[in-house]
């Protein structure tokens, strides 16, 4: 597989041997539209609605969960768990293929959440403090380009929490990830398909280079996947969106502005500490008001 993969990518290298992405890049709903046929099989669907289980269990059984928003569910995983357990939920995308998708899955495994397609934004329109639990989770959030859609998301989730309600936010670490300038997410093989998830690092200019009072950042990634179908003499397409890199630091800060009294820290689900170097999620607990 890695041979395969190396060939693939080296398609793109240019003189230098650095790699660039030649393909569109798609707005979210376009990306995620795209994938929606194979995003199941990317991200181990089957497998995780029992092996997360547990970790939902604990969380509906500590807050007292009994109806959800899942903020960004996809094709409906985690929605299916919590529905599982007995919790009333509402699945939102941007994608409206993927929640096609979430609800062919819900029927397959018995769920009875329900799914629309709706933009955070109008979040706040639709609902109002009647959530128990607002979920954010599979790296969602750095897709917002701009910090007021950012904020605007971020205060909607806010604004649907009842007083003691938990809002449970999960990205990767991108502390770690532009540190160390981490190009591959992740790799997985099926027996028909080959997944890789990578990043391009993009620079941006700030100031005139022309007179040379320039900054050069790296404030945008290209997100970009790479499906190969082994069935097909190894034909591949490669799907390619731009994100926003959020920081731990940033991300709290941004809660806190929001109104969010609480916020705590980890580095998964299981609220393992957070260890900026090496944890691979950022993961956020964070509720109206302060704990006891």
């Amino acid at each position: 597989m890695v041979d395969v993969v190396k060939t693939i990518m080296n398609l793109n290298l240019s003189e230098n041997g650095k790699f660039e992405t030649y393909g569109k890049v798609k707005s979210i709903s376009e990306f995620y539209d795209e994938l929606s046929e194979d995003y199941a099989d990317m991200i181990e669907f089957s497998a995780k609605v029992e092996s997360e289980r547990e970790i939902f269990e604990n969380i509906v059984s500590e807050y007292k969960i009994k109806r959800c928003l899942d903020a960004g569910c996809g094709v409906g995983l985690h929605s299916i768990i919590l529905s599982k357990l007995g919790v009333d939920v509402v699945g939102i995308d941007i994608s409206a293929s993927m929640i096609e998708k979430a609800r062919e899955f819900a029927q397959i495994f018995g769920a009875s959440a329900k799914f629309e397609v709706l933009d955070f934004s109008t979040i706040r329109d639709n609902y109002r403090e009647e959530f128990d639990l607002v979920l954010c989770l599979g790296n969602t959030l750095p897709h917002f380009l701009n910090e007021k859609d950012l904020l605007v998301a971020l205060r909607n989730f806010y604004n649907v929490l009842r007083g003691d309600g938990v809002l449970i936010l999960q990205i990767l670490n991108y502390d770690k990830i532009m540190e160390m300038e981490e190009r591959i997410i992740s790799v997985r093989e099926t027996s028909d398909k080959i997944f890789v998830r990578f990043y391009d690092f993009e620079p941006t200019i700030i100031g005139s280079p022309s007179l040379r009072v320039f900054e050069i950042r790296r404030d945008f990634l290209k997100f970009n996947v790479l499906v190969v179908d082994k069935t097909k003499n190894y034909a591949y397409k490669l799907v390619t969106t731009r994100i926003k890199p959020i920081r731990s630091e940033e991300l709290c800060k941004k809660l806190h502005m929001v109104g969010f009294k609480s916020v705590e820290i980890f580095g998964d689900l299981f609220r393992n500490e957070f260890k900026s170097e090496v944890s691979k999620n950022i993961v956020i607990f964070a509720q109206k008001v302060k704990r006891e």
